[in-house]
């Protein structure tokens, strides 16, 4: 498991000092507050905390702070069709 920062509107990953398209050079937290403490710190405002699994499977994003809720909102599965 990893624990990273990622911007969820470019889809980078934070490495320690910048950003990187790839996830294998992001910089590992040892834990979730730690991550979310150098969000704090680096004013990364549109950051998610990732953790991944493994097998990439199991991942979890959610973001930081409560006020970017919305960024980890997946969109609609069911669509809605006229009653007419």
């Amino acid at each position: 498991m990893r624990i990273l920062v990622q911007d969820a509107v470019r889809d980078v990953y934070f490495d320690g000092v910048d950003w990187n398209e790839n996830a294998a050079q992001a910089k590992d937290f040892e834990n979730v507050a730690q991550a979310e403490t150098c969000c704090h710190e680096h004013e990364l405002f549109t950051a998610l905390i990732v953790v991944k699994s493994n097998d990439g499977r199991h991942d979890i994003s959610y973001p930081v702070g409560d006020r970017n809720a919305l960024l980890v909102s997946k969109p609609a599965t069911t669509e809605i069709k006229s009653l007419y």
